[in-house]
């Protein structure tokens, strides 16, 4: 698809959908700030805004594959647009010159969660990390109540902004109203990824249960501040996920916390929670009840199988345990 093509589409649709329609040229002192698998992101400052903000452009604007993850961005983001928990889209730019479309969205002044976690984790109390989960739940519930699934949701997706938390890079999220069909690989993320998915990817459906999934996955790295598996190679992971390993819990972490995230990251969809169950859990957390294991070792070779974890109970590793496998 040509670059005019694209232009005349995101011209057509911006149209249709009321969305504003920024000058490229207004755009001032622009600087890359990220650049991933699917395109780039700078920040600029617009002349017209008394604010910062990035610029999300496509790497390869003539590949189709790209140009509709951009667009399906567009349309996603436009329908969850109000959510406080949830990126702000300002509208579409596009530079003539050297032929590029770009979503004009909210910059987030304190980056990515991984960073921000490897930064800031020492100075992060419970209640912080608690309010944390609970900004990531509750944009992420707008986003299922609006019928849209992510399917790409980690710790690189989720930005930090003056204290809140923002669920961002919707270029993956289906509607399923529309079509759930589509099941590329998200972007080598398989710590986060529905074991059924990759284990089936051709035939399984990612859903909102595979949210929930990467959610449970999510509130784990808050506990510890470091992504999952975090010393292995991609494909490794991979493995390790589809044969049903997960992270043991963390000394110092509420009981009640350990049980939200094992009921979201059970191995069979249908057995996790839905997203406002999740919620009213993070609300109703006690901390009197700390997990504390003598013998934590968090070396993946030393696994050892565990009871399944049920909604309202919790079967803890015993003192010879140094790490857990969930089978659910």
């Amino acid at each position: 698809m040509s670059f005019s093509n694209n232009k005349n589409d995101l011209t057509r649709i911006s149209e249709n959908r009321n969305i504003r329609r920024f000058n490229y040229n207004t755009f001032e002192d622009i600087k890359l700030i990220a650049r991933g698998g699917f395109g780039i992101v700078n920040r600029a400052y617009p002349k017209d805004l008394e604010k910062q903000v990035a610029l999300k452009c496509l790497l390869d604007e003539n590949n189709d594959n790209f140009y509709k993850e951009f667009m399906n961005e567009l349309q996603n983001i436009n329908a969850v647009n109000h959510h406080k928990n949830i990126i702000k889209y300002y509208g579409v730019s596009i530079d003539h010159l050297a032929e590029k479309c770009y979503i004009v969205l909210q910059y987030a002044e304190d980056g990515n969660l991984r960073n921000y976690l490897r930064n800031n984790f020492k100075n992060l109390d419970w209640k912080t990390k608690i309010k944390m989960a609970q900004d990531i739940t509750n944009g992420l519930c707008y986003m299922h109540k609006a019928n849209i699934v992510h399917r790409d949701l980690h710790s690189k997706n989720v930005l930090v902004h003056k204290g809140k938390l923002l669920i961002t890079d919707l270029g993956l999220s289906k509607s399923l109203d529309v079509d759930a069909n589509s099941n590329s690989f998200a972007g080598g993320m398989f710590a986060y990824s529905d074991p059924e998915y990759l284990r089936n990817p051709v035939k399984y459906k990612r859903s909102k249960a595979s949210d929930i999934y990467s959610l449970g996955i999510l509130f784990w790295e808050l506990s510890n501040g470091r992504p999952p598996f975090n010393n292995k190679q991609s494909l490794e992971i991979l493995e390790i996920v589809k044969s049903g390993k997960r992270e043991a819990p963390i000394n110092g972490t509420p009981e009640d916390y350990i049980k939200i995230y094992s009921n979201a990251w059970k191995d069979d969809p249908k057995q996790r929670p839905i997203i406002e169950n999740i919620y009213d859990s993070l609300k109703n957390i006690q901390f009197e009840n700390i997990y504390y294991n003598s013998n934590e070792n968090n070396q993946l070779n030393e696994f050892k199988p565990m009871e399944s974890y049920s909604k309202d109970s919790i079967s803890l590793p015993t003192s010879d345990s140094n790490s857990m496998i969930v089978n659910s």
